[in-house]
């Protein structure tokens, strides 16, 4: 891995995390933008998999993704390529997670799909370790986006 490289990971762990960031400070102002909530009674939801998350809420938190697979597109720049499919994956398999499992299921998932997929990826070990990181905290961020939005309703 060459120091462009590095700078290109570095950014867009910075890039997706921020959003991520910024997304979480701004939960509970877009609390019913990122869930459709079905409401059956005044009672606390007894199970999370009754819910669904809505298409803004999906597109919201894929967005560094989606920003650096355009980016990749543009510039044909492998970096960028690698880096969209190590916060994508991740996150999507969050979003499913949490929706059909409770509980520590959730960040096991996380972890494992976090480090498949940076190491498939990757080609050397620190690429595959930044991948993986790169994965893992964007996913952590939308796991505790839902969990609190869940758990705030």
């Amino acid at each position: 891995m060459n120091r462009r490289e590095f700078i290109l990971y570095a950014l867009s762990i910075i890039f997706a995390t921020v959003w991520e960031l910024v997304l979480a400070y701004n939960g509970r102002a877009i609390i019913e933008y990122y869930v459709d909530w079905v409401v059956v009674s005044e009672s606390p939801p007894i199970s999370w998999s009754k819910y669904s998350p809505s298409l803004e809420f999906v597109l919201l938190v894929l967005l560094p993704a989606l920003v650096l697979f355009g980016l990749y597109l543009w510039f044909r720049e492998s970096a960028l390529k690698k880096s969209a499919l190590s916060i994508s994956l991740p996150i999507l398999s969050v979003i499913i997670a949490c929706f059909k499992t409770t509980g520590p299921g959730v960040l096991l998932v996380l972890i494992v799909v976090s480090a498949v997929v940076g190491g498939v990826v990757g080609k050397d070990k620190w690429e595959k370790a930044i991948l993986g990181i790169a994965g893992f905290l964007s996913g952590f961020m939308v796991a505790m986006i839902i969990m609190g939005g869940l758990s705030a309703r």
